[in-house]
């Protein structure tokens, strides 16, 4: 398994229209072959900007590569966060143990 995060930070004059764009992502990333998992985080909501991450889960690290080469995910990030969102610290994990 091969884990994605993705940490943006959004003023909150904004949360809620980030909030309903990543939602919207939750369904789309059932599509993608190879994405076994998809979680849209918030921190603590009394913070701003507000600290949001972005976690995918993956078959296998080749999974997640042929979704960043993919037609969906430049569609996917076509429109972006914008001004809306600032930050984009990505981490990319091998999970070593995990319980299902």
């Amino acid at each position: 398994m091969y884990v994605v995060t993705n940490t943006i930070r959004v003023p909150e004059g904004h949360a809620a229209q980030v909030e309903a764009g990543f939602s919207s992502s939750a369904e789309r990333m059932r599509q993608v072959p190879g994405c076994t998992g998809f979680l849209f985080l918030r921190e603590d909501p009394s913070t701003d900007p507000c600290v949001y991450t972005a976690l995918t889960q993956w078959e296998d690290e080749a999974a997640f590569a042929a979704w960043l080469a993919s037609d969906q995910f430049r569609q996917a990030h076509s429109g972006g966060a914008g001004d809306r969102a600032s930050g984009g610290d990505v981490k990319r994990y091998t999970v070593i143990a995990a319980s299902e």
